[in-house]
């Protein structure tokens, strides 16, 4: 039930390496052995991973007090189907209802990354599987976390949880490609533009945004796009001109989706939000902002705005 996605881009790094290592052997007594840094934020990732593990220990004995102790007071979860629950209170009662409709489950869990941001708050990614006392699956997916941390405690603020489709109906990248191109949109005085294209031998799709005003551009970024190996869905990675950052879960409908994202402002504020993409046309779609949160305070949901291609 603690079931968010992770990819590593760097793994060309690592084949590179390899490539030198035959001729490097000669070489390799004459260099001191490089001593790995140890990362400033070794002592917080060992207490996120204890802290997961007692999730797990709490879980597998059907403990829902030991679970709700485990977030913070003003916590927000939303589970595989959707459902969300705000408050201790609220979560503990909906662990304690599964685990009486489901005596005996077992939880397995798999820490994909964790990123502490600032001394308080650190954004958790994850797989669990869950099985029943027979040993069948119930349920398998993964999971973000925005984690805060209180006094040598780290309590989770906000968790999302994904299922994993099945290889059936695993959304493919190729199903993005109506919207390789330039956008524009504009709202009383602001421009927002959009432009999405294919990198990595369309493996992954990035895209560059900005808002603009008079005065020029007022704010920037860059998007990811990609296909997560862990769940094989579809998901993003974003980083803000104004240092925020964020990770994004995405649902491929019909004609257009939905992103369920997490992320942190630079002040280390978790915020998330529900944005929607829906196709008019080959020549344009509607951006909506829906659901958004920041610091557990709900925020209004954007106007719609109409985003037209500008060029291909």
């Amino acid at each position: 039930m603690r079931s968010v996605i992770l990819i590593t881009l760097l793994v060309a790094l690592a084949v590179t390496a390899a490539c030198f290592a035959a001729e490097g052997k000669k070489e390799e007594a004459k260099v001191p052995a490089a001593v790995p840094a140890e990362s400033p934020h070794a002592a917080d990732e060992k207490a996120i991973r204890a802290s997961a593990e007692a999730f797990v220990a709490a879980f597998n004995r059907a403990d829902p007090k030991a679970i709700g102790a485990m977030w913070t007071v003003d916590c927000e979860y939303m589970d595989e189907a959707g459902w969300v629950f705000r408050g201790r209170e609220a979560i503990e009662k909906e662990y304690a209802g599964f685990f009486a409709e489901n005596p005996g489950a077992k939880m397995e869990n798999a820490i994909s990354s964790i990123k502490v941001v600032g001394r308080s708050v650190a954004i958790e990614t994850g797989t669990s599987t869950v099985k029943n006392a027979e040993g069948a699956l119930l349920s398998k997916g993964s999971y973000n976390a925005v984690l805060l941390k209180d006094d040598d405690k780290w309590l989770m603020a906000s968790v999302r949880e994904h299922v994993s489709p099945s290889p059936s109906v695993r959304p493919r990248l190729a199903d993005l490609e109506w919207l390789i191109g330039d956008w524009a949109g504009t709202k009383e005085s602001k421009t927002v533009d959009f432009a999405f294209k294919w990198i990595a031998d369309k493996e992954f799709i990035e895209l560059a945004y900005a808002t603009r005003d008079k005065e020029g551009v007022a704010r920037s970024g860059i998007q990811i796009i990609g296909r997560d190996p862990s769940s094989c869905e579809v998901a993003s990675w974003s980083f803000d001109s104004t240092g925020g950052l964020g990770q994004g879960h995405w649902r491929l409908l019909k004609n257009g989706c939905l992103i369920e994202s997490v992320g942190l402002m630079p002040d280390g504020t978790p915020v998330s939000s529900t944005d929607i993409l829906s196709k008019v046309d080959g020549n344009s779609f509607t951006w909506q902002s829906m659901n958004r949160a920041a610091a557990g305070q709900k925020l209004n949901d954007t106007e719609a705005l109409v985003m037209k291609r500008k060029s291909r």
